[in-house]
C-alpha cells in the first residue's frame, strides 16, 4: 500500500495531509497544521525544515513521497497568446513566449502551463506559471531537512480547482469563482467550463469567517476579481461563488455574499 504526504506552508503555518493510496482512491489518514511562527519572546527566524521534522517525527511519519503545494505569491503568472500550433509543439512555443514576456524569467526557471483553448488551427491562449530556481531549491532543502521526498510541485489554486471539477455533479458550463480561505489570505480562482482561466491570492486583515472587517475586505476582493474576469471574458459574468468548506461560519459568509453581491454562493 503506497502512502503519500501533501504539504503547503507559509510564514504562519504548514498544512499537512497524509493519505494511503488504493488504486485511484486516496484514504486520508491524518490532517494537521504546524505553526511556523517564532516561539513567544524569540526573535529567531523559524527553520521550516526542522519544525516540520519534529512534528512528523512526533506522529511517527518517516520518509514519504511528497506533493508540495505552492501559493500564487511564490510564482510569476501570466496569460500568453501563442500562434496556431499542434499540441506537441506547444511546450517549446510557450517557453519561447514566456522568456520574452515574463519580467524576470531566465532559461533555468521552472515553467508549466495550462491551455485555455484547444483548437490547433487557431491562435492559442495559455495560463503559464514560472518559478525561480532558487525557490525550487529552497523547497527541496526544506523537504530534505524534514526527511521528505518531494515528487511534484503543484500550484495550490489549480489543485483546489481540479478537486472541485472532479467532484462537482453539475456539468452545465458555468463561470464559477472558487474561494479557498487560508487564515489571512484567500485564493480566488475562476473556472470556466472546467478550466482555470484566472487566479489571484488576496491578502486579508484577518479571518473572514470570524472577523467582520476581514469579511468586508473579502467582499471587495470578490468585486475586483469579478470585474477583471468580466472584462477578460468579454462581458460574461461570474455566475456562482463556491466556498471551500462547510459549517455555520461558511453558511453565514455565504448568506453575506448573496446579500451584498447578489451572486449565488455554494
Amino acid at each position: 500500500m503506497a502512502r503519500l504526504l501533501a504539504l503547503e506552508w507559509n510564514e504562519s503555518e504548514a498544512r499537512v495531509v497524509v493519505a494511503s493510496l488504493h488504486g485511484k482512491e486516496a484514504a486520508i489518514e491524518q490532517a494537521f497544521s504546524i505553526s511556523m511562527r517564532p516561539q513567544p519572546g524569540s526573535d529567531q527566524p523559524v527553520d521550516a525544515g526542522q519544525r516540520l521534522a519534529a512534528a512528523l517525527a512526533a506522529r511517527g511519519l518517516g520518509r514519504l513521497d511528497t506533493l508540495v503545494a505552492i501559493g500564487r505569491t511564490n510564482i510569476e503568472l501570466r496569460q500568453l497568446a501563442i500562434p496556431p500550433c499542434p499540441d506537441e509543439e506547444l511546450p517549446d512555443l510557450v517557453r519561447f513566449q514566456a522568456l520574452r514576456e515574463f519580467n524576470a524569467m531566465q532559461e533555468d526557471w521552472a515553467l508549466d502551463f495550462m491551455p485555455i483553448d484547444d483548437v490547433p488551427d487557431q491562435a492559442r491562449t495559455v495560463l503559464a506559471a514560472a518559478m525561480a530556481p532558487e525557490q525550487v531549491e529552497q523547497i527541496r532543502e526544506t523537504c530534505q531537512k524534514a526527511g521528505l521526498r518531494p515528487r511534484r510541485l503543484v500550484l495550490r489554486p489549480c489543485a483546489a480547482a481540479s478537486l472541485f471539477c472532479r467532484r462537482q455533479a453539475d456539468g452545465r458550463p458555468r463561470v464559477r469563482l472558487l474561494v479557498d480561505l487560508l487564515e489571512d489570505e484567500a485564493d480566488l480562482t475562476v473556472i470556466v467550463d472546467r478550466k482555470v482561466i484566472f487566479l489571484r491570492t488576496a491578502r486579508l486583515p484577518g479571518d473572514p469567517l470570524s472577523d467582520g472587517d476581514a469579511a468586508q475586505a473579502l467582499m471587495a476582493e470578490f468585486r475586483r476579481t469579478m470585474a477583471a474576469v468580466q472584462n477578460q471574458l468579454g462581458g460574461r459574468k461570474v455566475e456562482a461563488i463556491v466556498l471551500c468548506g462547510m459549517g455555520p461560519q461558511h453558511a453565514a459568509l455565504s448568506a453575506m455574499i448573496d446579500e451584498r453581491l447578489g451572486t449565488p454562493a455554494e
